[in-house]
């Protein structure tokens, strides 16, 4: 039995295994840089071309599909309160505000005595 190495190289005239290498290769320098999984599909069909008089199959038609999932980087989160409504809010929706107000600088003591 042919070697699956072989036949990889071998279909569609070694440009499967080729785009397979590129994939592989551009999957592990993003693993490296993001430091987070990816993966790589490979899905290989076989399908009939032609049957001979007496019902035998000997050609096939094979096609080779491959999926590359490179990891994403880290997305950043945002909180966000949620208001009886479903709406969101950056303040919480059943806490009261505090009304603040600027104070202004006390005038230090002119001087003091000695007792």
């Amino acid at each position: 039995m042919k070697a699956f190495s072989v036949f990889l190289v071998e279909l569609n005239e070694g440009s499967t295994h080729s785009a397979l290498t590129k994939d592989l290769d551009e999957l592990l320098r993003t693993v490296q840089a993001t430091g987070r999984a990816g993966a790589m599909t490979v899905k290989i069909k076989v399908v009939p071309a032609i049957k001979t008089t007496s019902g035998q199959v000997d050609k096939v038609n094979v096609t080779a599909d491959r999926v590359l999932a490179l990891p994403k980087p880290e997305q950043p989160t945002d909180f966000f309160w949620l208001t009886e409504d479903g709406e969101t809010s950056r303040n919480h929706p059943r806490q009261h505000s505090l009304e603040l107000r600027e104070v202004g600088t006390a005038t230090p003591p002119q001087s003091f005595k000695e007792a």
